[in-house]
């Protein structure tokens, strides 16, 4: 791993990072949903961290972002909410760890609704040992690739209805980000009231940029609302009647870190969106 520079940034900035202060809303969490010690809590969180870390060394687990619980964030959370306790699905797409649905059944939404698909099924039995939950928690994981046409997602066509996806789309260039959308529509065709919701990190200053991990380099696309915008009006051309919400607040820090050199970064707002499909 030392070797590795993840996404373009030093390993060392990533992996040294350290917990100042666990979030509030983390705190009440793990607490009160997992029933874990206030004494346990920081060294139960480093623990679990280093676990993921050994899987791949993104910079948002190194950073403790499994922590920032973000759909609560969201203008939509309690339309969110409030489907899935009356009935509506729910698919986390990418979910890492499954924090954002652990907080869903934390307020009271039936984990049997909630679904939560990744790239790297090796996150689930993290996600289990953060939470303590493997027991009780039924919610339905999936390993999925979102890009592969004979995915697993494809079976849950007319089971979803709402889809969240944070910390994803800036991953890829604006081709794969395009192709993304486009299969997120495709998943709730057959959905009454279908709504995507979620964040990534943008620019203010949109376009390609390139990283290099494991020696090789790629591209992929920052946004600001106004290019998202272009985005999603491309993906979304054989799915008529979508709608989008989006805005891109500069980025402001919500975890207490402290962490070596920053190298530059490539992100400085903050991309929200909802979505929703008119005329059903």
């Amino acid at each position: 791993m030392d070797d590795l520079k993840p996404f373009g940034y030093p390993v060392d900035w990533i992996k040294d990072a350290e917990l100042l202060e666990i979030p509030e809303r983390a705190r009440h969490l793990l607490e009160d949903y997992s029933g874990i010690s206030s004494t346990e809590l920081m060294s139960h969180i480093n623990e679990v961290r280093a676990k993921a870390l050994k899987l791949y060394p993104y910079p948002c687990l190194g950073h403790y972002r499994f922590l920032d619980v973000q759909t609560v964030r969201s203008s939509a959370y309690s339309e969110i909410l409030s489907r899935i306790i009356h009935g509506a699905t729910f698919l986390d797409l990418g979910c890492c760890i499954g924090q954002e649905l652990r907080q869903l059944a934390s307020d009271g939404a039936p984990p049997s609704s909630l679904y939560g698909a990744d790239i790297c099924p090796e996150f689930f039995d993290v996600g289990y040992a953060l939470f303590r939950d493997k027991s009780v928690f039924d919610g339905r994981l999936l390993q999925a690739d979102i890009f592969d046409k004979n995915l697993r997602l494809g079976a849950l066509v007319g089971d979803i209805d709402i889809i969240w996806t944070a910390s994803v789309i800036h991953l890829w260039g604006w081709t794969k980000q395009r192709e993304a959308l486009s299969a997120m529509f495709s998943l709730l065709e057959r959905a009454p009231n279908p709504l995507i919701a979620g964040r990534f990190m943008g620019f203010t200053e949109p376009g390609d940029y390139v990283f290099e991990s494991k020696g090789n380099k790629e591209s992929f696309y920052r946004h600001n609302a106004h290019s998202f915008r272009k985005l999603f009006t491309e993906a979304s051309e054989r799915f008529p009647g979508w709608e989008l919400e989006v805005e891109a607040p500069a980025w402001q820090e919500t975890l207490n870190i402290r962490t070596k050199d920053e190298p530059g970064r490539t992100w400085n707002v903050q991309v929200k969106f909802v979505a929703r499909r008119k005329g059903n």
